[in-house]
């Protein structure tokens, strides 16, 4: 009987896009960053090459934007690694001047990689139009803990409460941050302002002044 070898027919586009997502972070003209989650997205709205001084994909590969045959913009070829030096200044400059549209502060990042990590990863979580994509927070109170499934709904659960010293929040990613209310002053009511989340280590999730208690109670 003569063998015959299967025949693996070969994914469609859109199962491979799926699979092997393929996103960008833009650096504009201005220094400010955005998430796109695919090469259409970000061809669909930027609007002229210059638009965009450096594409960054997940390999750090710095790219621009060129005009094709028929004058539409499109993805050019790769230029090598982005300088890790300027990215990283153009990194901080841009959340140090736009803190409220990324208040999500991790570590300094001292390696290239970790830089390329942070950047996308915040800024996929900061997109407010953030699908839930089956990995949720994680938000724990006191002894409350909730999975709220955005961003946002991490804010809305903490938009009410007068303190968050005791409140830590664990992105999808693993990272642990402790809420922090921006903007509060003797004159504003309990509650107002808004928060933004500061990186810690996981020994530092009880609050510093639980534990100075807790080490004098050992020495007592």
């Amino acid at each position: 009987m003569k063998r015959i070898a299967s025949i693996k027919t070969a994914p469609d586009a859109v199962t491979l896009e799926k699979a092997c997502p393929k996103d960008f972070v833009v650096v504009d003209d201005i220094g400010d960053f955005t998430y796109y989650p695919s090469e259409s997205a970000m061809l669909e709205d930027l609007e002229y090459v210059d638009e965009a001084a450096c594409v960054l994909d997940r390999d750090g590969n710095d790219c621009r934007l060129v005009l094709d045959r028929n004058r539409n913009l499109s993805l050019g070829p790769s230029f090598g690694p982005v300088e890790f030096s300027w990215l990283r200044r153009a990194w901080m400059n841009n959340q140090h001047r736009n803190l409220t549209a990324h208040r999500l502060q991790r570590f300094y990042p001292v390696s290239r990689e970790a830089l390329l990590s942070e950047m996308f990863e915040t800024l996929s979580l900061e997109r407010a139009d953030q699908e839930d994509d089956g990995t949720a927070w994680v938000l724990d109170v006191g002894d409350t803990e909730t999975h709220p499934n955005t961003l946002h709904d991490v804010d809305v659960l903490l938009a009410g409460a007068d303190h968050l010293e005791r409140a830590t929040v664990r992105d999808p990613f693993g990272h642990l941050y402790r809420p922090v209310r921006h903007g509060t002053r003797r004159f504003l009511a309990p509650g107002s302002g808004w928060i933004y989340y500061v990186e810690i280590s996981a020994r530092d999730r009880r609050p510093r002044h639980l534990e100075a208690g807790a080490e004098g109670m050992v020495r007592g």
